[in-house]
């Protein structure tokens, strides 16, 4: 669809609405306008990662913060037991599919996933499928974070025996891909060498085969029989589209569900310059996929020229246009996540200061894929695992404690104030499309969603006012984005709304939070909130 003009009094009118099917619950249908509730929006589909957190940790946030505020889905770190090391990336070294690891055991996962499901939250469980962990050359036996020996210098991983002991002796070298005998990948244009060459020296699995598809289903249909509502496959472009596609209908027959009722994130990285199999587009036929140009087009945005959001969803979601696009319902959009916010420069970050709050408050804002806010710790070392963190555990953190003040170990961006607002804003007025886009300049852009919504941005360095068009009607609305009691109201005026704008910062407002009729809340601003 094309535009015309991006400047001046450019203004974007989409369809007056579009209910799309929802992923967990649905939201007020289209058009429909303020019921006088004074509770939070139905939940959507928000995701938030809890990187590296323990399992007694996230059951209880759940209850107090997730559940509330209308989170659909936590995402958890590898469940499964990993190598020992206090640094985040052993998670992602698996010696065996035990549900004993350093974030928690069995019986903990288990407690979290039911506590969650109790406030209204699923968990999406981080699987990792194709490798073990490196190949190591000083030799000798090793041993898990829950006991389980193994060695990785001979391939000899003998804990990895199945759901049923149905492989007694567990796995060993020929159970994994021989590319080039145990090379690892030095060039993404060729699909083999990414597929079956090893992820910085990691064992890989060969997922064609019969017996490590029958004990890693094993595996996955064990996490879905016990609650666990989604799954975010790791470094899913090293597996082929074909043993992804199986390894699912294998774990959905398995478990007695139709393969298309699994929720289902793949981890791709979609590079145009790497070979064509290993693109997002071929795991399309099996769930969802990552979109990692979101993070870079944020990135460069809100860093730059804001308006150059203004026509992002077609740009990324429209395939007509862009062969590498991935379509709206395809798409698992976030800001950061715990690799991009490792690597200076590739995403905005906590580090980022305001500019990491209203890059959150556009992804959730905007109506392109599904979003997923993170929820991590600080850090200076880039392997740094969570605060405390031992070789074999990492310990329970109380977020009502670490999340008292700001400034803390850990982050707590899912409690800051405009993180609040905006899953609220998104929950609300989910199903309806973008209109009235206006971008009046390089640093301001605007727009409503339906007559449900209007959120308005400045990535500039100077405080704002500026009067804006809005499909919303006349009234006077809490700004969601400063605080949670209403005690900062905006004006819609005969289709006009005028706010002013701090520096790197965004107001916000839905009609189901008026001066009249909002959401309760004792405070203006949660504690947790950094004073940008």
């Amino acid at each position: 669809m094309a535009y015309g003009n991006r400047r001046g009094a450019s203004i974007r009118t989409a369809a007056a609405c579009a209910c799309a099917a929802l992923v967990v619950a649905a939201a007020p249908a289209c058009g429909a306008k303020d019921t006088g509730s004074t509770a939070t929006p139905k939940r959507t589909d928000v995701e938030v990662i809890a990187f590296q957190q323990p399992w007694t940790s996230i059951a209880k946030e759940c209850t107090n913060t997730y559940g509330p505020e209308g989170v659909a889905y936590v995402e958890v770190s590898p469940p499964q037991e990993s190598i020992q090391g206090t640094q985040w990336w052993t998670s992602y070294q698996p010696v065996s599919y035990r549900l004993d690891s350093k974030l928690g055991t069995e019986a903990e996962f288990k407690d979290m996933i039911d506590t969650c499901a109790a406030a209204g939250v699923g968990i999406v469980a981080d699987v990792v499928l194709n490798q073990t962990t490196g190949a190591a050359h000083d030799g000798g036996w090793k041993e898990g974070v829950a006991g389980s020996k193994y060695d990785p210098t001979t391939g000899a991983y003998p804990a990895f025996t199945g759901g049923h002991d149905q492989y007694p002796q567990g796995v060993d070298a020929k159970d994994f891909h021989d590319w080039e005998h145990g090379a690892s990948i030095s060039g993404y244009m060729d699909q083999q060498e990414v597929q079956e060459g090893r992820l910085s020296g990691m064992w890989d699995f060969d997922t064609s085969s019969d017996k490590v598809r029958d004990i890693q289903t094993d595996y996955l249909a064990k996490l879905y029989d016990m609650g666990v509502k989604g799954f975010r496959m790791d470094a899913v472009k090293h597996i082929s589209a074909e043993d992804m596609q199986a390894v699912k209908t294998q774990m959905a027959e398995k478990v007695g569900k139709d393969p298309d009722d699994i929720y289902w994130i793949q981890e791709v990285i979609g590079n145009a310059a790497e070979a064509s199999g290993i693109q997002p587009r071929n795991y399309l036929n099996t769930g969802s996929v990552t979109q990692f140009a979101y993070v870079s087009n944020l990135n460069s945005a809100l860093r730059g020229d804001v308006s150059a959001l203004a026509d992002l969803g077609e740009r990324l979601g429209d395939t007509g246009r862009n062969k590498f696009a991935i379509a709206s319902k395809d798409a698992n959009v976030f800001v950061t996540n715990w690799d991009t916010a490792r690597n200076p420069g590739q995403a905005i970050t906590y580090k980022d200061g305001a500019l990491y709050a209203l890059a959150n408050a556009f992804l959730l804002a905007y109506d392109y894929g599904t979003p997923r806010l993170l929820s991590d710790y600080r850090f200076a070392d880039r392997d740094a695992g969570a605060p405390g963190a031992t070789d074999t555990s990492v310990p329970a953190v109380d977020f009502d404690e670490a999340c008292a003040a700001a400034g803390g170990d850990w982050n707590c961006q899912q409690r800051w104030t405009p993180t609040r607002g905006m899953i609220a804003f998104h929950n609300y007025v989910h199903g309806m499309k973008v209109e009235d886009l206006q971008e009046p300049d390089s640093s301001l852009l605007a727009f409503s969603r339906g007559d449900k919504g209007f959120v308005a941005f400045n990535n500039g360095a100077k405080e704002v006012t500026h009067e804006f068009a809005t499909t919303m009607p006349d009234g006077e609305y809490c700004d969601v984005y400063a605080v949670e009691d209403c005690s900062k109201t905006v004006k819609v005026r005969k289709g006009k709304v005028q706010v002013t704008l701090a520096p790197t910062s965004a107001v916000a407002l839905y009609a189901g939070a008026t001066k009249g009729t909002h959401p309760a809340a004792s405070r203006a601003v949660d504690p947790s909130t950094p004073q940008w």
